[in-house]
């Protein structure tokens, strides 16, 4: 209980612990979620809903629930239709081949996975997880660490995150110079915007989303069929809030984009084309719990055009003549001149005499 209780307090403040150690404890991790899902798939009560199975090979007197419709029941052949169909729906969204920062964050706002609360992922990832740090990489695949939320029994969550296009940036690198210090992260700029794979070993990602990343091939980690009947059978959403502020970082973030610069610096200089990368635990350490924040397409748009606004009426500001007011004495020889009490004449005469503006005046009070 102690051990839950320190694990949210360090959660809730951005701790992501020491990096050293941080690839055995992603891996066991992995290892212990793959043998959970074989004991849970060779169980003689097994209740994953298979391929096959959705495909249209049911037997009936097989009973597996869902929450389709709102409330848990048992499972019928035109649920299975209804997989299918959202199956397709889901695809749709995707060509195949992974897919962009971007869009992972615009479908997440765009088709929210239902909770018990009207807070999305995409609002817990702003609120919640507020550091997310690159660890290591090789070959276009990096370790990202993420601070847990403030109820997770852990402190950290690891998310692997594969970069599609990692051969085509190593070509690219390979047609510049050897000394070329610019390349390496003009190449790291462009690669972050390309299609990727991710994975992510919180809950989250296992049980809700994990089958829409298999199916719409951007899955990193291992393959998942088992269609998710009961936790996301509107296969609604595509990532967990720790991929969110990933992605995040990913597109946007400056640390993200010299940790990436330092990887392809180093693919630069190999000659085989392979290169490995361990941030600093000094690097991590100087990151405090601050994150890029995370805007959707249509966020973005509407910032543009409010700052084109702006600058439009600065500018229309600018073009406007400012209107200069006349100085006092001379708003009284006018006055004066128009209400008859003095003449053209007898001004010029005044002047003749060299008599400023403000003595005239003057005399004209005296008079």
């Amino acid at each position: 209980m102690a051990n839950l209780i320190l694990g949210r307090i360090k959660a809730s403040i951005g701790n992501i612990g020491k990096l050293k150690g941080h690839v055995g404890e992603a891996k066991g991790r992995a290892q212990e979620d793959l043998r959970e899902r074989e004991a849970a798939e060779k169980s003689p009560r097994s209740i994953i809903l298979t391929k096959n199975e959705v495909q249209g090979e049911w037997d009936a007197s097989r009973v597996l629930m869902t929450t389709m419709g709102g409330k848990t029941r048992p499972i019928t052949t035109s649920d299975l239709a209804q997989f299918r169909h959202n199956m397709k729906l889901a695809q749709r969204n995707f060509n195949g081949d992974g897919i962009t920062a971007r869009q992972v964050i615009d479908l997440s706002a765009s088709r929210p996975m239902p909770g018990f609360t009207p807070e999305t992922d995409l609002d817990r990832a702003k609120k919640q997880i507020t550091m997310a740090v690159p660890a290591s990489a090789m070959n276009g695949q990096i370790r990202f660490i993420t601070n847990a939320g403030p109820d997770s029994d852990v402190n950290r969550h690891h998310v692997t995150v594969r970069f599609n296009a990692f051969s085509e940036a190593a070509n690219r690198l390979m047609s510049s110079k050897v000394r070329d210090s610019k390349t390496p992260k003009q190449v790291a700029n462009w690669l972050r915007k390309q299609k990727l794979a991710f994975d992510c070993d919180c809950g989250r990602h296992r049980y809700w989303f994990r089958y829409i990343s298999t199916i719409g091939n951007f899955n990193a980690g291992r393959k998942e069929m088992g269609f998710p009947k009961i936790r996301n059978p509107n296969l609604k959403g595509v990532a967990c809030k720790h991929v969110l502020r990933i992605m995040a970082e990913v597109e946007s973030s400056g640390n993200v984009l010299n940790f990436l610069a330092k990887h392809m610096e180093k693919l630069h200089a190999s000659a085989d084309n392979t290169a490995k990368h361990t941030a600093r635990q000094a690097e991590i350490d100087k990151q405090k719990a601050s994150a890029t924040r995370i805007k959707t397409s249509q966020q973005r748009a509407a910032e543009r055009t409010k700052a084109r606004e702006k600058k439009a009426i600065h500018d229309a500001a600018k073009k406007v003549k400012r209107i200069v007011r006349k100085p006092v004495a001379t708003r009284k020889i006018e006055a004066a001149l128009a209400s008859g009490q003095l003449s053209a004449s007898d001004l010029a005469v005044l002047r003749k005499f060299n008599m400023t503006d403000k003595q005239i005046a003057a005399k004209l009070g005296g008079s």
